[in-house]
């Protein structure tokens, strides 16, 4: 297995760790969202995961500064990372400015703590989404389905891209 896209899924520390044990070739692991675990996968990752190249952790309330550093130090391969909405801070960045030699794309969206000094350690390179960056959201202001707030009620934002139906239109 090469891709392992577990997003918003709630599951279970040994379901992870059986799954990474098991799956030493995975190259892309994305657990954006996923809840209901703890540190222990992470900890699998830096141990069984050593050919990653794409990691995404976005908004994995587990991740600390501490198991940052430690896949950056065992996952050298990496070339893209998503931390946006993590509680990390310069350590863990200071780190990934040091070990990730390869990176190409670094997410810090939301991120808190982070000073404009350690992002300048980073390498020009790597193209780097800062935590300030704010998402935008198209203007439906004009659309004949918009409520007064200029959203469609009946639609959810998803991925910064897409437009997803979530409610059900009932006619007269």
């Amino acid at each position: 297995m090469v891709y392992l896209r577990l997003e918003g899924l709630k599951i279970s520390d040994v379901l992870i760790s059986m799954i990474l044990c098991s799956c030493p070739d995975i190259r892309t692991l994305i657990l954006d969202r996923s809840v209901s675990f703890s540190n222990i996968p992470i900890i699998e990752i830096t141990r069984f995961c050593l050919k990653l190249i794409h990691l995404s952790l976005n908004s994995c309330i587990c991740l600390t500064n501490r198991y940052i550093i430690e896949i950056v130090c065992s996952c050298l391969k990496l070339r893209h990372l998503e931390l946006g909405n993590c509680s990390i801070g310069n350590k863990a960045v200071e780190e990934i400015a040091c070990k990730c030699t390869n990176l190409k794309y670094l997410s810090l969206e939301k991120c808190v703590g982070i000073s404009e000094e350690v992002m300048k350690k980073l390498n020009p390179k790597i193209s780097v989404s800062k935590p300030s960056a704010k998402i935008e959201y198209p203007d439906y202001s004009d659309d004949i389905w918009s409520n007064s707030t200029g959203r469609n009620p009946y639609f959810g934002y998803i991925s910064g891209a897409n437009w997803v139906v979530i409610g059900m239109l009932i006619g007269n």
